[in-house]
């Protein structure tokens, strides 16, 4: 499936071997190397070969240099390409520190700097590559684009390498991208040619990736924000992807209503020139099938490098329908003058080869032809339809090849005038800022949880914002606020990335007529980051008063001790410290690995005895806990609110149905709070003696077709057909009977309500999209903190939530216990973004316990690990977990009582 870091040790004796036996100035053709054409049929390049060939470009051209930003999460090189002349190279440090001025780094240019930017500066345009793994054309792509552009002397390579400071990142998923190949390689030529990728694309995420783009969760992502907002600063970000296969052949700029209004209209404005000039080049050179304003909104934080829109820089995506990976598609040919569906339908990302969702959707096992396309009708936006015929990865790699050297070309035409647009969006930005409304955005010092407002601090620096504390109180909008408040002022060129990012989303109504019904989002219509983390933020509308901050640079620390008596050397303390958050799971975690006692000693706080105090302060410093110190308790009568733990021992289902992307997001989260956790799969379900290793079981989000079910049809590879079957459920449900605890997510907790006999029904089943839907809404969630499955969580808070269920609670046995653990509030549920029907979701529960006496079922409507964000609701899962590890007696004491 993977392969280690040696398969690079093996390719670097290899390339040394290649330069050694290739005249310095001559770079093989990619054909020459790989031995075959690029996007040649059935055939890929697999990362490490095209990581050799852009270490050969650099060596032998000295157009190119290479550099390695950092492993990936498997731990392979993530890697740009820095491409202009050779004396822009020799000075790309000089050009570079134009570019940041450019960016008003380190303060506005002086009038001899902007002058020398607007004369002598280069246009820097970034390019990302195949984030979906499985949209593999433009990672091929890059071979041959690098190739032209190290050795072609044109006037129109000279033009772009004498104008243009190209950076290109060949892949922002390498460890997909080997992934995929081994794959693919191992199936070719066999009856399983078409046996879609049983696992996720990407260690943790898969086609999730390009959602992580304000998170920064994944080192990919952080590779990217550091290239793009702490050293490049490019004017021009294209992000290179594939869609479905069965209308138009690509997607680019502008794409469709409605707009967000904290982007600056000339970014739209060029998102659009720029997309043309794409266009105009695929029509020139006879392509069909070419579209633009479909599909794709330009309102939502979501695909990469729309993300540089906030940021003022022009973010363009390209989408070029898909093959079956590398093998062709066939399609029915179009007859004109049939119905047809109607024009600027939404197709969406992913298609029959591309995998989206990962789930399994748009799947096809077979190689029959596609139907006909059913958009022909020719119009402004899409002049010359595809109508229908074969389709190949040589293809894509052709559409993609053209699009990219025209957006070159176009910007080295247009530098001068791009370079002085973006400056004056930038100007024009901090000049905003100054007139107030907000003119600052503070993070108030007093938080439910101040190592939550120090993440929040961190993510929006990773994203380029500058961000102070307050070295002393100070008065905004006649509201005093104390020393260590952070504060995010709006004269900076980032403002609009900290504003939107902070601030309610309100996703505006678009209609295609005026009696035409709303058109619902494309995407996530919330992302409002202090809600996600649970951190307070206020926006100041005056201008601030003059008082002493300091920048900050990194992740703030936050303070931490141990009071109190006790022996430094002895376990014999008591010790308790507050439940407030997520990053005390990290602390509980590591202290129940050293073999120490926990107990959650009410609803706020957390007991520790069997440590040392030493042990206790080095966790207080790193968790900012605030520990006090006791004499151990004399042994007496049980507190009912206390609940006693041991290690949970975790398992997650890992289904093979193309892997699942909430699985991914939840195993991550529990490694980096530091759970022990064991992905398990069709076969251990089925075998059953679940309880005998496992005191919890997680199922994230699925259907529960899919878990019983999975995948079976003769073109899957046999070790992945099928999924738990009838046998696993029974499993599960004596797993339950054993004691343990079932963790249903989404729509997985269908298989619960459906399997076990629970009394609770899922009020979103069965309701249409015109009744109710929400592609993605942060709602307001009132959470029961006496619950121990609510403990660390703030009474009121907020949670994700996206098309999954909402729950009523009907009548069961008087053996079980049911508890509402959070609700959403009688009225104003929805907190940010979009949400029809929010009038069904009035005062029904969120998350609901069940205890079926010893076992226990946690249904999770709302998404408490959604994408590794809803930090504010972690400890929610967390304490699911922990509570599968309660002591018996003290289990059988609650119930009890």
């Amino acid at each position: 499936m993977i392969r280690s870091r040696t398969a690079f040790i093996a390719a670097g004796l290899a390339l040394a071997f290649t330069l050694a036996t290739t005249a310095a100035g001559s770079l093989q053709t990619p054909e020459q190397f790989l031995g075959h054409k690029v996007g040649a049929d059935n055939k890929l390049v697999r990362w490490d070969k095209i990581v050799e060939y852009m270490k050969l470009a650099a060596a032998n051209s000295d157009r190119v240099r290479f550099r390695e930003l950092g492993p990936t999460s498997n731990g392979n090189p993530f890697i740009a390409l820095e491409i202009a002349s050779p004396e822009t190279l020799k000075n790309l440090d000089h050009f570079k520190q134009l570019e940041q001025k450019l960016y008003f780094q380190g303060g506005a240019p002086t009038d001899a700097e902007r002058e020398a930017i607007f004369r002598e500066g280069k246009l820097v345009l970034v390019i990302t590559c195949s984030i979906h793994a499985t949209e593999i054309g433009a990672s091929q792509m890059t071979v041959e684009l690098v190739h032209r552009l190290a050795t072609e002397d044109s006037p129109t390579v000279k033009k772009i390498l004498d104008n243009v400071i190209f950076v290109l990142v060949p892949s922002l998923n390498p460890d997909g991208q080997i992934m995929v190949t081994d794959w693919f390689n191992k199936n070719v030529g066999t009856p399983f040619s078409n046996s879609p990728i049983p696992y996720l694309y990407h260690p943790y995420v898969g086609h999730d990736n390009n959602r992580d783009m304000y998170m920064f969760t994944q080192k990919e992502s952080q590779h990217t924000a550091r290239l793009l907002w702490h050293d490049w600063f490019p004017s021009v970000w294209l992000d290179e992807h594939q869609m479905g296969s069965n209308a138009a052949r690509i997607f680019v700029m502008p794409a469709t209503d409605p707009i967000n209004v904290n982007v600056h209209p000339l970014i739209y404005r060029w998102n659009g020139i720029l997309g043309q000039s794409q266009a105009a080049a695929l029509e020139a050179a006879g392509k069909e099938g070419i579209i633009y304003n479909s599909t794709y909104t330009n309102f939502w934080e979501g695909a990469m490098a729309w993300s540089g829109w906030w940021h003022n820089q022009i973010g363009l995506l390209t989408e070029v329908a898909s093959a079956r990976v590398a093998a062709p598609i066939e399609q029915q040919r179009a007859i004109p003058g049939r119905a047809n569906a109607p024009a600027g339908g939404r197709s969406g990302e992913g298609g029959p080869s591309t995998g989206s969702g990962q789930a399994g959707r748009g799947q096809q096992f077979s190689d029959a032809p596609l139907a006909a396309p059913t958009d022909i009708n020719p119009r402004t936006e899409y002049p010359r339809p595809w109508m229908g015929g074969r389709w190949t990865l040589g293809d894509i790699v052709d559409y993609e090849l053209i699009a990219t050297m025209a957006l070159l070309e176009t910007a080295a035409d247009r530098r001068e005038t791009i370079n002085r647009n973006i400056y004056e969006v930038n100007r024009q930005t901090i000049e905003d800022g100054k007139k107030g409304n907000p003119s600052a955005i503070l993070v108030p010092a007093d938080q439910h949880d101040a190592r939550e407002a120090a993440h929040l601090v961190d993510r929006l620096n990773m994203g380029g914002v500058e961000i102070y504390r307050a070295d002393a109180a100070f008065e905004a909008d006649g509201k005093k606020y104390g020393a260590g408040t952070y504060v995010i002022p709006m004269t900076q060129v980032f403002a609009r990335y900290a504003k939107d990012m902070l601030e309610k989303q309100m996703y505006p109504e678009v209609r295609r007529a005026p009696n035409a019904p709303p058109e619902p989002p494309y995407d996530v219509t919330a992302w409002s980051l202090g809600m996600l983390l649970g951190v307070d933020t206020v926006f100041v509308k005056t201008a601030l008063p003059e008082f002493k901050m300091t920048k900050i640079d990194s992740l703030p620390a936050i303070a931490g001790d141990v009071t109190g008596p006790g022996n430094n050397a002895s376990a014999a303390a008591r010790f308790a410290f507050d439940y407030k958050g997520p990053d005390t799971a990290i602390a509980i975690n590591r202290l129940l690995k050293d073999g120490a006692k926990v107990t959650f000693d009410g609803a706020s706080r957390v007991a520790i005895t069997n440590t040392t105090r030493a042990r206790m302060e080095s966790l207080a410093k790193d968790f900012g806990l605030s520990v006090k110190a006791t004499e151990v308790r004399r042994p007496g009568p049980v507190d009912p609110a206390t609940v006693a733990f041991h290690a949970p021992r975790v398992a997650m289902y890992q289904p093979w149905t193309g892997g699942n992307m909430d699985e991914g997001w939840t195993r991550w989260v529990l490694e980096q709070y530091e759970f022990t956790l064991t992905s398990i799969h069709n076969a251990e379900i089925r075998a059953g003696k679940l309880r005998q290793k496992f005191d919890a079981i997680i199922i994230a989000d699925q259907d529960p077709r899919g878990i019983i079910d999975g995948f079976d049809a003769p073109a899957i590879r046999p070790e992945y057909r099928g999924g738990i079957g009838d046998g696993g459920v029974e499993n599960l449900k004596q797993f339950v009977a054993d004691g343990g605890t079932l963790v249903t997510m989404g729509n997985a907790c269908d298989l619960a309500i459906e399997k076990l006999p629970i009394p609770v029904r899922n009020l979103k089943k069965g309701l249409t999209r015109d009744q109710h839907f929400a592609p993605g809404a942060i709602l307001h969630v009132e959470v029961d903190a006496q619950h121990p499955l609510g403990y660390g969580v703030a009474r009121d808070t907020f949670g994700f939530y996206i098309n999954s269920p909402f729950f009523s609670v009907v009548e069961g046995f008087n053996s079980q216990r049911t508890s509402v653990v959070a609700r959403y509030p009688n009225t104003g549920v929805l907190a940010s973004g979009w949400l029809k029907g929010e009038e069904l979701m009035s005062g029904r529960a969120a998350v609901v316990s069940v205890d079926l006496h010893p076992g226990h079922v946690v249904l999770f409507g709302l998404r408490p690990q959604h994408r590794a964000q809803t930090h504010a609701t972690f400890p929610l899962l967390f304490n699911a977990l922990y509570l599968s590890a309660s002591e018996t007696e003290n289990r059988k004491e609650k119930t009890e009582n």
